[in-house]
């Protein structure tokens, strides 16, 4: 009987971590400047060499750099947050403010079918915009 336990909560357990899916997102350009420039001109435009992790539960209304486990498990809170699906694509905003302060705020913008995605990164002194295309990772933990 105690085994039959075991396994099924080790069952509960895989299923629960299975809904996360993770995403690996070759990033291709970016676009990247000061937030007191009132426009950012094409020619900060450079090829971007990266690879981003997306971690996406559609379950649990979560598309975000970071997993919503360790995001949790770290004590992570963010000020606001929103996430919307629509026939094509996925949207997520986040922001971490402290005392009016904007300490990052992501948007991340993926399209289901094709798997391209936008990403803007924005801190209090800068604002980083990347796109680039996701495919969902053949591992489920990276490491």
């Amino acid at each position: 009987m105690k085994i039959f336990i075991f396994f099924i909560s080790v069952f509960l357990c895989m299923s629960i971590n299975a809904k996360e899916k993770i995403l690996l997102c070759k990033m291709n350009y970016g676009i990247s400047g000061e937030n007191d420039e009132t426009d950012i001109e094409f020619k900060n435009l450079s090829i971007i060499d990266q690879t981003q992790t997306i971690y996406l539960d559609i379950e649990e209304r979560w598309l975000d750099v970071e997993s919503k486990i360790d995001f949790e498990n770290s004590g992570g809170k963010y000020t606001k947050s929103d996430f919307q699906i629509s026939d094509s694509n996925i949207f997520s905003v986040s922001f971490l403010n402290n005392n009016g302060v904007l300490i990052r705020k992501n948007v991340i913008e993926l399209n289901r079918y094709s798997g391209f995605v936008k990403h803007e990164f924005k801190t209090n002194n800068e604002t980083i915009y990347r796109t680039g295309y996701c495919e969902l990772s053949k591992k489920q933990k990276l490491f």
